[in-house]
């Protein structure tokens, strides 16, 4: 099993993010866009890399 996340757009600045590890453990954090970009575009570079 991968850890994941979920995000719901609460207003047009900001993402809850709810982050859930391979273990079952979760974590919720409030993000810019910002934030959530960068959070994504990480998690896209480690895709890549562990292919």
């Amino acid at each position: 099993m991968r850890s994941f996340h979920t995000a719901v757009q609460v207003d047009s600045a900001l993402w809850a993010v709810t982050f859930v590890s391979e273990f079952g453990f979760h974590e919720t954090r409030i993000l810019t866009g910002a934030e959530f970009i960068e959070v994504i575009s990480a998690e896209a570079q480690l895709g890549c890399e562990s292919s």
